[in-house]
């Protein structure tokens, strides 16, 4: 049993080989630095100068916005985050110091403010910017009843929802996902629409599963306008439609590369033919552009893999009806933020949930 065993994880580990091997060499027969696939294209977007290590980004209104933590403890013990705003050229416009660490950046379709969480380990806090006039004002949380912080944010027609990471007690029924209810007196009004330990319908096998979530970490909206969440050291993704409503379904996936389970970090939807892919790689203080021949086809999903993942340093494509992540760019050293960003788009990278309904993708999924 022992040999079959190791013959089998030899097996996945040389198919994974493979596919990073033909990515690593597609274009110069070596590997050296980030790698594209034949088909896209990969150049240098921007790099932080006296700010470093980017991790989230969003965009609207003909700008980026990117959060650059400068080696801050995630507990908000110590430091400040750097919130930077570029041009669609790089061109650096203006920027805003947080205290602690940012990690969720996220740009509201509705209102035009831009929204940062700060110490998604402990001590959570939120600023909300206004691009406009350059004014930021501080929110506190009430106590995590989960223990930890909060980190990522998705705007929706049926609310804000923030993701409440680093649980303290995995499995003990706590909150996974809350939408905000008010930011009354300065505090954030949270109330829970899925716990650790929610009803998910399991998508390969269509049967009901009980969630174990101990890594509740990014929010997005999928091309049929979904919720999802990424529970990054579970390996899995949840999807919430018509979530805080009465009939919110919540189904899931597990992730693998080359049949192998893997984490992700950040997930970006196709919403447009035109437009472009913004990979920030954290450990390089440097955020990518990653284009593709001829253009993007609307509806499939692009994942990452960062740094202590299995397959790790990977952009690719998400087949969010089967988890498999298959990539297309290989070479980065912690890939932790990721953007669409449909060129001349007005408003925001999170535009507004359509009610949950889906339509099918160039992926055979319903997201």
């Amino acid at each position: 049993m022992a040999v079959l065993i190791s013959v089998a994880i030899r097996s996945v580990v040389v198919g994974v080989v493979v596919v990073l091997l033909a990515l690593g060499t597609s274009r110069t027969g070596a590997a050296a630095g980030p790698m594209p696939a034949p088909g896209y294209d990969l150049t240098t977007f921007a790099t932080g100068g006296r700010s470093f290590n980017p991790d989230s980004v969003t965009s609207g209104g003909g700008h980026i916005f990117v959060g650059y933590q400068n080696a801050t403890p995630p507990d908000g013990s110590a430091g400040t985050s750097t919130i930077v705003e570029y041009g669609m050229d790089a061109k650096v416009a203006r920027s805003w110091t947080v205290a602690g660490k940012n990690d969720g950046l996220r740009l509201d379709p509705f209102t035009g403010k831009l929204w940062a969480t700060r110490n998604e380990d402990a001590n959570p806090a939120l600023t909300i910017i206004d691009p406009k006039t350059g004014n930021k004002t501080d929110y506190s949380f009430p106590a995590p009843p989960h223990g930890g912080g909060y980190d990522d944010i998705a705007f929706t027609r049926q609310g804000t929802f923030i993701v409440a990471s680093n649980p303290a007690t995995p499995g003990a029924h706590l909150p996974a996902v809350q939408r905000v209810t008010s930011l009354a007196g300065g505090v954030v009004g949270l109330e829970p629409i899925l716990y650790d330990d929610s009803a998910a319908i399991d998508r390969s096998s269509g049967k009901t599963t009980k969630l174990a979530l101990s890594d509740p970490d990014s929010l997005w909206i999928t091309s049929g306008g979904s919720l999802a969440l990424t529970a990054q050291a579970d390996r899995q993704v949840i999807f919430i439609k018509h979530p805080g409503s009465q009939s919110q379904r919540n189904e899931v996936v597990n992730v693998t590369t080359a049949g192998a389970a893997e984490e992700l970090d950040d997930s970006a939807a196709v919403k447009s033919r035109q437009g472009f892919l913004l990979v920030v790689d954290h450990d390089t203080n440097t955020i990518y552009k990653l284009t593709k021949d001829g253009g993007f086809h609307s509806g499939p999903t692009y994942s990452q893999a960062p740094k202590g993942s299995p397959v790790a340093g990977v952009v690719g494509t998400f087949d969010t009806r089967t988890g498999k992540l298959s990539p297309v760019a290989t070479g980065f050293v912690n890939p932790t933020g990721l953007l669409f960003v449909a060129t001349g788009e007005p408003s925001g990278d999170d535009q507004g949930d359509n009610g949950g309904g889906d339509h099918n993708n160039q992926q055979g999924g319903n997201d």
